[in-house]
């Protein structure tokens, strides 16, 4: 090669390089000037409220923008206009390349994805399936390949797929299906989102490339993940979907069934803001918080709210664990979702029902360790009963 050609190259790349940077800062700027616009509309109807002084003990009265001083309506404008400016420079989807970048996206997706996706931003993030290190994967061409079967991992809300495959014991996992014959990837998709929503394109997708019969596939989830699987084989039966046959196992780690505590917790304490009209525009704020994050009050995975039946042909493997085994204590379980909810279990007993219905509970294990546990793995292995 000569060294004309090689410059050409470089300046190619140089290029490139240069033309994403800008379109990732459109995309940036875009989400910023949206937000800036929702803040204006905040501090407008705060001030709105103030002017018209209602009895602190009003019940009726709402705020509003309309009757805000006219300057507000000058910068709301403003800041629509650069949003609209900056998103004609943004790409329709912004990918990055940089770990700490897509896992910050991830983050920024289950708070606020569904307004994400509602103000069209690039940085809303598609639906996909990936391979290793979070490369795109061909799924047309990884669905046909010869393989023994198929393992996806659905990750939970504010992860991301590389998540998962940060812990060694993961990797370890991963090789050791690889080398046996199966083929693995790792689901991608905004957690803010519906989780119903996420569910029925998961289905769809499923449909698109393994509706023939086939090898066996194998559907591990952790937290709001294991509702994703669950949303979309209740999706896949009442659409007749053929790939739901093909389903051997379902893990849902640490999966909230009944839903989380948490997420009650912040829904009340966002409605103590509405005990007056002067507290009631912040309510505003409280409400950033995702659709998917609010499904997550009462594990809400299809749109009608109709707890499904599992699937009776798969076998399902509920796996719960207990952050501090000493406090023995199952407020918060794992940290984050409690030992009945991710057993499925009420005062009255199980929630969830199915012939091959496995439940198993660990100790000293926190919500997000579940991702890297050695003993999550070692479960896995027994319970797929892998020639591994």
């Amino acid at each position: 090669m000569s060294d004309s050609e090689i410059m050409s190259i470089k300046d190619t790349s140089k290029n490139n390089n240069y033309s994403n940077t800008i379109q990732q800062a459109s995309s940036i700027i875009h989400v910023a000037m949206r937000g800036a616009q929702e803040l204006t509309h905040l501090v407008a109807e705060v001030h709105s409220t103030i002017n018209a002084l209602p009895s602190p003990f009003n019940k009726h009265h709402q705020p509003s923008a309309k009757y805000a001083p006219f300057p507000y309506k000058i910068v709301s404008t403003a800041f629509s206009l650069l949003a609209k400016l900056s998103h004609i420079l943004a790409p329709q989807s912004t990918e990055f390349n940089n770990p700490l970048a897509v896992r910050s996206q991830a983050a920024f997706n289950g708070v606020s994805g569904d307004k994400l996706e509602f103000w069209d931003s690039p940085l809303a993030i598609p639906l996909s399936l990936r391979g290793e290190n979070g490369d795109f994967l061909d799924v047309a061409s990884w669905a046909t390949d010869p393989a023994k079967g198929y393992v996806i991992f659905l990750h939970g809300l504010c992860e991301s797929d590389l998540d998962w495959q940060r812990g060694q014991h993961h990797q370890d996992f991963y090789h050791e299906l690889a080398q046996s014959g199966y083929k693995v990837a790792w689901l991608r998709y905004n957690t803010g989102r519906a989780i119903h929503h996420n569910g029925e394109e998961f289905a769809q997708l499923l449909q698109d490339h393994f509706a023939n019969q086939g090898k066996p596939i194998v559907l591990i989830g952790h937290s709001m993940g294991g509702l994703v699987m669950r949303s979309a084989m209740d999706w896949a039966e009442k659409q007749q979907h053929t790939w739901l046959s093909r389903i051997s196992h379902a893990a849902y780690l640490g999966s909230p069934h009944l839903g989380a505590p948490l997420e009650r917790l912040g829904n009340k304490a966002n409605n103590l803001l509405n005990i007056t009209p002067y507290t009631r525009p912040f309510m505003r704020l409280g409400n950033i918080r995702s659709r998917g994050i609010k499904d997550l009050r009462y594990a809400r995975i299809t749109e009608d709210n109709i707890v499904p039946h599992l699937p009776e042909h798969i076998e399902h493997l509920l796996i719960a664990s207990l952050w501090k085994s000493e406090l023995n204590y199952d407020v918060l379980g794992d940290g984050i979702v409690p030992m009945s909810s991710a057993l499925a279990q009420d005062e009255q007993g199980d929630v969830l029902f199915a012939p091959k219905l496995n439940r198993v509970t660990f100790s000293d294990m926190s919500h997000l360790a579940m991702l890297s546990d050695e003993r999550i793995y070692q479960q896995l292995r027994q319970w797929l009963k892998f020639d591994l």
